[in-house]
């Protein structure tokens, strides 16, 4: 019997043996366990200096280190408070549970755990769940299944860089910095005993909202160090000093640079972007400054993104703005381009060949209806400029002059290279038609500032990037050549005098190519433009479309513009060369584009090989005066002919009324505010319903009129309807 009884005993405690083996090897561990600790993104600028540490959802600092750069204190504190046998026992403390299990039984209920510091790493993977007897069976197996996985070093390490320290502090590295503000391998040992005692109870002992009770459990774990003989000799004084606790958070810099920066990165201890963060730090100073002196104008949010031309980096990004839209990056917001996209158009006229620089463009309202019959666009003075070279057009940025060039390099063509130029415009052509190129069309500053960058480097386009390990991919969309002929508009003061005068702020004196752009309902405001060196972007608005009144980009954008190229140009940015040799240089007269007649005022002009005129321009003039094509002949009648020309003769033809047309009457406006204006392709008298009128004009009024235009033995008719609203 005795025998018997052996044998189920022995074969009772090898079966034991091997289900507490079995359990484990078999033991269950968390998921997060087997990943890297948690640690939030920090970004570097381009020479690796830290600017930002972005929260998470698990915590607003955590920033993992080896257990040897943990210094020679907090590892040896941490242990003597949480589990002195540490390095003894094999995950799972049996003297400690034993005596915790007494504990609890003489209460009546759980007051201690005894749980080691491989126990607690377990419970912190697996998100603290409640304690019960099941919880902590599983904890202890998977203890000890971790103890035989990873070294006592690893193990510590893993504790130490996972734990909560509070004010959403992960790891003893992040709560260094957060209350004493230096590297956890610099901590004194008063400081890493306040610190080894946090976890214990991180909101209770929060040293930022609950300093006494921190000090106060701080003073304990002291004398439970000193009783177990773990402090140096005399270390018993450090009960009357504790540490002075400081508030410090992690780096916040160049918020809207870093959140883009995150969002193309991969994951990475240290991610590096293209930030030059002294740059940066000016950029927000003269934005700060900027908002000041443009808030009054109803300016409410601005932003500012700098790139360097040759790499297509981004030196700096900085918005400001109402409190209300401090969630948004207002340099990647798409707002209505107003004229920013023009430049493009020209320059794609200029790389095919299609006009040059001289070429005169028509600025008037008859200029549009025979290429887009339901466009009519305006300038924004609502002056029209008659014969216009294209360097004068675009230097001015004048309206009907771009639509007329986008109509002969072809809307759709001109609106898919846009894209190629890297701009990320929301819609397809159809949403907008010709109208984009006066700002229909929505562009982020971001995409602007890239684009121009392109042009910096001689129509090799490629977006901009604010990672340095981001790919390039080039694509030459313009030659050299063209890009030095279209940029020397740009830097031209003298050809955008007539909108902007002599001394705006887009005159920095020396060679700097600019733009500015306002959009309909002077809602955005841009300007943009490049050194040798740096493209500068600026957009000036409000998020909510709020207009602004009539403020223009030159006053709303330009300023913060300028101050940003003066300081790249003060501290080493080089302005932009004269074009190559390899253009034809020539004096053109000034007022045709041809070359010009003796004596005749003339510019200087840059043409492509092959494309210089030929013709000169005494053949526009005859006795001495200029005469324009017949599509100017209304142009001519007006009191906006700034040239005393004439128009050739040709048929005479009724630009307006239109034949067919159509008139509302409406009762918004007063009635001498609704009246149309007779024009024709050359001087004539007007009859209405056979009557001869004076004056161009006619009041409306309801009902059905027929127009007759006369000049001598050629006539011309049109008819229109006039109706209530």
């Amino acid at each position: 019997m005795k025998k018997r009884v052996g044998i189920f005993l022995i074969l009772g405690f090898l079966a034991g043996a091997v289900a507490w083996e079995y359990s484990i090897r078999t033991a269950w561990l968390p998921a997060a366990l087997l990943q890297p600790p948690p640690s939030t993104p920090t970004l570097a600028d381009l020479r690796g200096r830290i600017f930002a540490r972005l929260a998470t959802t698990e915590a607003r600092d955590a920033r993992p280190i080896p257990l040897r750069n943990m210094g020679q204190w907090l590892p040896l504190v941490t242990v003597g408070l949480e589990d002195h046998r540490f390095w003894q026992h094999d995950g799972v403390d049996i003297i400690a549970t034993a005596g915790a299990l007494w504990r609890n039984i003489r209460k009546g209920r759980v007051v201690s755990g005894a749980s080691t510091i491989t126990q607690q790493l377990v419970k912190v993977a697996t998100g603290r769940p409640p304690r019960t007897l099941w919880t902590k069976t599983r904890e202890a197996f998977a203890a000890m299944r971790l103890e035989r996985m990873w070294s006592k070093e690893r193990i510590l390490e893993e504790y130490l860089n996972r734990i909560d320290y509070g004010n959403r502090r992960l790891g003893v590295e992040a709560a260094a910095r957060a209350y004493f503000g230096k590297a956890c391998q610099d901590l004194s040992l008063n400081e890493a005993i306040f610190l080894a005692g946090l976890p214990q109870s991180p909101r209770r002992f929060n040293p930022w909202q609950n300093l006494g009770n921190a000090e106060k459990n701080y003073r304990r774990n002291v004398s439970r160090l000193a009783e177990s003989q773990l402090l140096p000799l005399g270390a018993e004084d450090l009960v009357a000093s504790p540490p002075h606790v400081t508030r410090n958070d992690p780096e916040r810099g160049a918020r809207a640079f870093a959140e883009l920066a995150l969002s193309r990165a991969r994951p990475a201890a240290v991610i590096a972007t293209t930030l030059d963060w002294d740059l940066q730090l000016v950029a927000e100073s003269l934005l700060s400054e900027h908002m000041r002196t443009a808030g009054p104008m109803g300016v409410g949010d601005a932003a500012i993104v700098v790139v360097d031309n040759a790499s297509g980096e981004v030196r700096a990004m900085a918005c400001a703005g109402q409190a209300e839209h401090a969630a948004f990056n207002s340099a990647i917001v798409p707002r209505s381009s107003g004229s920013t996209l023009k430049p493009f158009a020209y320059l794609q006229g200029i790389e095919e060949r299609r006009f040059t620089a001289a070429t005169l463009m028509p600025d008037t309202e008859e200029a549009i209806p025979a290429t887009y019959a339901d466009y009519d666009p305006q300038n924004y003075n609502h002056r029209a400029h008659g014969p216009v070279r294209v360097r004068e057009a675009l230097g001015n940025s004048l309206n009907v002059p771009a639509v007329v060039a986008l109509s002969q390099v072809g809307a759709r063509r001109a609106f898919e290279a846009l894209r190629r130029w890297g701009f990320e415009i929301p819609g397809n052509f159809e949403s907008f038609g010709a109208g984009y190129i006066l700002g229909n069309a929505d562009i982020r500053l971001l995409d602007l500032a890239g684009a121009y960058a392109g042009i910096a480097r001689g129509g090799q386009a490629w977006p901009a990037r604010v990672l340095s390990s981001e790919p390039i991919e080039v694509e030459r969309l313009a030659s050299p050549e063209s890009t030095a002929i279209f940029t020397d508009i740009l830097c031209d003061n003298e050809a955008r005098r007539l909108s902007f005068g002599t001394f705006s702020p887009l005159n920095l004196g020396m060679r700097i190519a600019v733009k500015t752009g306002t959009s309909s309902g002077f809602r955005d405001r841009w300007c943009v433009g490049f050194s040798q060196t740096h493209t500068v972007a600026v957009w000036a608005g409000n998020l909510n479309g709020r207009a602004l009144g009539e403020v223009l980009a030159v006053r709303a954008a330009a300023p913060l513009w300028a101050g940003m190229m003066r300081h790249l140009l003060a501290t080493g940015s080089m302005p932009l060369p004269e074009p190559s040799g390899d253009l034809v240089t020539l004096d053109v007269a000034a007022e045709s584009g041809l070359l010009p007649r003796a004596g005749e005022r003339t510019i200087k002009e840059y043409f492509l090989p092959g494309t210089e005129p030929r013709e000169n321009a005494a053949t526009m003039y005859q006795e001495g005066r200029l005469v324009l094509p017949l599509e100017y002949a209304s142009w001519v009648q007006s009191s906006q002919n700034r040239l005393g020309a004439t128009a050739q003769s040709g048929d005479l033809t009724i630009f307006f009324p239109p034949d067919g047309a159509t008139f509302l009457l409406t009762k918004k406006l007063s009635p001498h505010q609704q009246v149309i204006t007779f024009q024709s392709s050359s001087a004539c008298r007007w009859f209405v319903n056979g009557r001869l009128i004076e004056g161009t004009t006619m009041p409306l009024r309801t009902g059905v009129y027929k127009v007759d235009a006369r000049a001598g033995n050629v006539s011309a008719t049109s008819t229109f309807r006039v109706e209530e609203e």
